[in-house]
């Protein structure tokens, strides 16, 4: 083993201290070297064969990784990397230079990490595994790979810099690595294995698992949490992150509110007995202020297991038993067509909704655990109605819509979650405050996927093109050429304010490398989107060849300055690349805009590309009721969907079909994206 470790740095100390720093120093060093020799025995080189030309600069889904013997008789414990390529065949490269083909016993989906199997001819040297950690922020930790064909030993050395990340499922280190310890265990420098490193990155982080490596973020698997799941994964069980289909009523995660605003139709959330308005104050014994706090307690948990859930429930403690689920029915967003908006109490009174009306207003609807929610927002009233739309008809601007069957309603955010998770075909029964008496009307909501109409309610009428103007958008740390249009500021500051429901829509195009600069670019979109009232951003690449990855926080960093910027519907913000106008071509602005709109779901409401775009490589999880992206093609009603389109709706992404779509089509899209 000493030979193997000759190949270790000894991270520029000598063995001799020659100052009193140094004899720290070489300590550290020993320890380094001492804590990977303990461990290099168990680890081993996995080859993936035959995995196609799917490469990215040096992340390849060929490229070799790591993974550590758990047992023995050849089970081996890799990262999700083996299993990029169903068709591939993987080799085990052993510590003595010996190659065995391996099998895929099972994967835990939700850790990133997969189980081989090996023939070997004799015992292996398996590594151990804790059943308790015992670990401390701070700690000098040691990642351990190999790489090559002499499966040449790889250290890395930092501090634990977290737990609980992920949403509780990964501890984090500042050590660099690459895809090349990805199954590698993650040390402390008495050789104890406290994880296993895996590719991923937090949400939102980069476009895929591996764009972290070698930048001082990396993650690693709880070792205990690994011995827990062994037995399992030995037997053959798949692991998948277990789903209660609960839905926060705040947009931010980690505001203090765990108010539930939608349940999931047939999730466990709803078997379970959980409704719409009930308050979460404990998971699985743990207190919990925050939706973000939710999903951190329930991270460890698998499918097929059973946590109790304490809420509150009209000033009542309650407790319910969740057996979480591997699955929830893919979102099938709904809506019935209005254009509402929060208002206070007294708007409300002069909408026609009294305030000392009958008792339906005053159950105390929307007051959180604070009480002081009620205070804040008492209704939500209808400004406009799609014509055309399910609540045509049924709804008229001023209503005031108090509740949807047994739920109480009194803001946007609550209503759009119950239409995006309501059931497909089943007709909801609406409590409306019309004047002074409260009516029920009943309206079955319809697929936001089944049509785009280019009708308007009478809110957004025609705006004038000579009040619009073109200037140039900058970020002082970005190179991106960028220009908007929009209305002029003289003309916005001599205008009262505008009213919840009738503010500016947002329409951000990716161009293609090469295109006419933005101004020249925006300058075909000026009757169009002053005519819809929506502020147009054209937004060229850093480099004239290609869109990089890193370019998409440039973009949702403008986007976000924009809505600061102007009275802008943050539901009406889009995003657009050149191919999703019907005439022209799918180019590298396609693909970047997927990657966009999936990365920053919380920025847009909807992306609008070519059906011929070549999809990104990135991680595409299930739509999330809270952002309930959307996106738009221009194809027709019986046109068949790519096959990236119906990945996509299988997941939750309602595609809408645009038919021949133009420049008008586009704005007025955005313009619909608020409608609920």
């Amino acid at each position: 083993m000493s030979a193997l470790l000759s190949a270790i740095p000894s991270i520029g100390f000598g063995d001799s201290p020659s100052a009193p720093g140094d004899a720290y120093q070489t300590a550290l060093t020993r320890a380094v070297r001492g804590a990977a020799e303990s461990v290099l025995g168990s680890v081993v080189t996995v080859e993936v064969v035959g995995a196609g030309d799917a490469s990215v600069g040096e992340v390849r889904v060929d490229a070799p990784t790591c993974g550590v013997v758990v047992d023995a008789e050849g089970y081996i414990l890799a990262s999700s990397m083996v299993e990029e390529s169903a068709s591939a065949s993987r080799l085990v490269l052993l510590p003595d230079g010996t190659r065995h083909a391996a099998s895929v016993v099972s994967r835990d989906e939700r850790r990133d990490l997969t189980l081989l199997k090996i023939d070997p001819p004799e015992p292996l040297e398996a590594i151990g595994l804790p059943e308790e950690l015992d670990v401390r922020i701070g700690q000098t930790v040691v990642a351990v790979g190999r790489y090559g064909s002499d499966s040449s030993p790889m250290v890395s050395t930092g501090v634990l810099s977290g737990t609980g990340r992920l949403d509780g499922i990964a501890l984090q280190t500042d050590a660099r690595v690459s895809p090349s310890f990805y199954g590698g265990p993650l040390v402390d420098l008495r050789g104890n294995v406290i994880g296993i490193l895996v590719p991923a990155v937090a949400e939102g982080g980069a476009s895929d698992a591996t764009s972290w490596y070698d930048s001082g973020i990396a993650f690693a698997i709880p070792a205990d949490v690994v011995a827990k799941k062994l037995e399992r994964l030995k037997r053959g069980e798949e692991i998948r992150r277990g789903l209660i289909g609960m839905v926060g009523r705040s947009n931010d995660p980690y505001e203090d509110d765990t108010t539930i605003a939608a349940v999931r139709v047939r999730s466990p959330a709803e078997e379970s007995g959980l409704e719409p308005g009930d308050r979460v104050t404990e998971v699985a014994g743990i207190a919990v202020r925050r939706h973000q706090e939710i999903k951190q307690v329930l991270g460890p948990y698998d499918a097929g297991e059973t946590i109790e859930i304490s809420y509150e429930r009209d000033g009542e403690s309650r407790t319910a038993s969740v057996t979480l689920a591997d699955e929830i029915p893919p979102l099938e967003p709904q809506r019935i067509g209005v254009v509402i908006a929060d208002v206070a109490r007294g708007e409300a009174m002069r909408d026609g909704a009294s305030a000392e009306g009958s008792g339906d207003e005053q159950e105390g609807d929307g007051v959180d655990g604070d009480g002081d929610e009620g205070d804040r927002v008492s209704a939500v009233v209808v400004r406009g109605v799609l014509p055309g739309s399910p609540a045509d008809g049924r709804l008229s601007p001023g209503d005031v819509i108090i509740g949807v069957g047994d739920t109480a309603v009194t803001e946007t955010r609550s209503l759009r979650r119950l239409m995006v998770t309501a059931e497909p075909g089943e007709p909801l029964e609406f409590r409306v405050r019309r004047g002074e008496s409260t009516e029920s009307v009943s309206i079955e909501p319809a697929d936001v996927a089944s049509s785009v109409r280019a009708d308007y309610p009478k809110l957004w009428d025609e705006g004038d093109a000579g009040n619009w103007s073109i200037e140039k958008l900058t970020l002082p740390d970005a190179a991106n050429e960028a220009a908007v249009l929009r209305p002029k500021a003289g003309w916005l500051e001599g205008q009262p304010e505008l009213e919840p429901g009738s503010r500016l829509g947002l329409l951000v195009l990716l161009q293609n490398p090469g295109d006419s600069a933005p101004r020249e670019t925006l300058e075909k979109w000026l009757e169009t989107a002053a005519a819809a009232g929506v502020v147009v951003c054209a937004v060229a690449p850093e480099d004239n060849g290609r869109w990089q990855a890193k370019e998409i926080d440039v973009v949702s960093r403008m986007t976000s300055l924009l809505v600061k910027q102007m009275p802008i519907e943050s539901s009406a913000v889009a995003l657009a690349s050149g191919g999703a106008i019907a005439s022209e071509a799918a180019e590298a602005s396609d693909s970047m805009a997927i990657a966009v709109g999936i990365r920053e779901s919380r920025t847009f409401a909807g992306v609008a590309v070519s059906d011929k775009a070549r999809p990104p490589a990135i991680r595409i999880g299930e739509n999330e009721p809270s952002a309930a992206l959307q996106l738009l093609l221009p194809i027709g009603p019986a046109d068949e969907l790519p096959g990236w389109g119906r990945a996509l709706e299988q997941r939750g992404y309602p595609i809408v079909r645009g038919g021949g779509v133009t420049r008008d089509v586009l704005v007025r899209w955005t313009r619909r994206l608020q409608a609920i």
